[in-house]
């Protein structure tokens, strides 16, 4: 499995380096190298580092082009006016993704991730771009028993296990035959995970290391357009506490690095299970609506908390 070792620098503005030298431990095993060189004479030296062990951060399409090709994983670096980089409210931004289309430098739609400062690009956001580029999944938070991760192809024979358990899909839709499943789960994890940075993940007991639940966030049309949490723990593992333990990790994750101020749950009438959950995480009860001729309650719970 490739592991990250060296980040390499090429010729970023000295505040921006400065950024990246402190948001890098000293003891870490990271090594931060700098460059300066032009781009025949820089192809010369990145040629030197293994590109399955490397991060390149740019401002150069060219070389971010050429260097994906070969398997290094790479940052397009493409800055703004220090006035952009604080929101409304006088806080500083996160580095934020961007689309190919946002960008007129050839090469830099082959960037793992575009990002305008480097005042918040720690080592974890350096190695979840790492982990993107060479389809590993992000793990997303750890709680006192488990471990939240992006789900993987191999997690398809655990899915079906956790959903063939006794009322599992009651108010849940079933999952797909083994091989439409397969190619639905390939293509989320390529499509809604490197462009949203979220989604569904799954819930591994780290005693074990078992797959028993799901959990994360989506965008849904139903909450017009906002996140909506999603959760389900196997059913053995219920009532133990460890749909509360993830899903308040989950809130968490949402209101301090998704930086969202709201959370939908979306539940089906009659699941009192689910709602009882959603009141005990502080959810609180909004609307009843018809989504596809279920009657489906709607639970909110805001950052603010009101």
């Amino acid at each position: 499995m490739p592991e990250l070792r060296f980040i390499i620098a090429d010729r970023l503005p000295e505040r921006e380096l400065d950024y990246l030298k402190q948001n890098i431990r000293p003891e870490s095993d990271l090594k931060l190298v700098v460059t300066g060189k032009e781009n025949a004479s820089l192809m010369t030296e990145l040629s030197l580092f293994p590109p399955e062990e490397c991060v390149l951060i740019s401002t150069d399409g060219h070389i971010i082009s050429n260097m994906d090709k070969k398997g290094m994983a790479a940052l397009g670096f493409i800055g703004t006016d220090k006035s952009e980089d604080v929101s409304d409210d006088g806080a500083e931004k996160r580095p934020c993704s961007m689309t190919q289309n946002e960008t007129a430098d050839y090469g830099m739609q082959d960037a793992v991730m575009l990002v305008e400062g480097l005042e918040e690009v720690d080592e974890t956001f350096l190695i979840r771009a790492f982990k993107r580029k060479h389809g590993m999944p992000w793990t997303i938070i750890t709680t006192e028993r488990c471990i939240v991760r992006e789900i993987t192809l191999d997690d398809l024979d655990g899915l079906f296990a956790l959903y063939a358990g006794e009322g599992m899909t009651e108010y849940l839709d079933p999952l797909y035959e083994y091989e439409k499943e397969k190619e639905y789960q390939r293509s989320y994890i390529n499509y809604m995970y490197r462009l949203y940075g979220y989604g569904m993940w799954v819930v591994i007991e780290k005693a074990t290391g078992k797959l028993i639940g799901r959990v994360g966030i989506e965008n849904r049309e139903a909450c017009d357009g906002e996140p909506e949490l999603g959760y389900m723990i196997d059913v053995s593992y219920q009532r133990k506490g460890y749909a509360t333990e993830v899903c308040l990790a989950v809130i968490g994750y949402a209101w301090n690095f998704l930086e969202f101020d709201k959370l939908n749950c979306l539940i089906q009438k009659g699941n009192k299970a689910s709602e009882c959950l959603a009141e005990k995480l502080g959810f609180m009860f909004r609307e009843e609506m018809d989504l596809d001729g279920k009657c489906m309650k709607r639970y909110t719970i805001s950052k603010s908390g009101a």
